[in-house]
């Protein structure tokens, strides 16, 4: 691990795409989804982007998202949703990608690794 590694929210900046799939626990049951999309993070702890997938069957196409984030100096952070959902993430140094878990709300089991694809 990189002890001088130092992350602010400027450490992300650019447009990133992402991918993930998991399971919405209802009950007893686990229902499957997946997402892809796109982001801008405008490296001020700020995020906008566009996503389309499918929960258990359910198709949204190109909705539109936004939130905020949080970068601490060890390259961990944080990300919170307009919709409510909360991820923990974890940052390369140089910002070209990060992964994330969700935290909230607690029925959703998924995490993924985002990539910067321009500056």
């Amino acid at each position: 691990e990189d002890a001088e590694a130092k992350c602010s929210e400027a450490t992300l900046e650019g447009t990133y795409l992402f991918a993930n799939d998991g399971v919405e626990i209802r009950g007893n049951n686990q229902l499957p989804f997946a997402v892809a999309g796109r982001e801008v993070r405008d490296g001020k702890g700020n995020i906008k982007g566009v996503a389309s997938g499918n929960f258990n069957g359910e198709v949204f196409r190109n909705e539109p998202f936004s939130g905020t984030y949080t970068v601490n100096a060890d390259c961990t952070g944080t990300n919170t949703f307009t919709d409510g959902t909360h991820y923990d993430m974890f940052i390369a140094p140089d910002g070209s990608e990060f992964t994330v878990v969700q935290t909230h709300p607690k029925k959703f089991l998924t995490s993924w690794t985002t990539k910067r694809v321009e500056n």
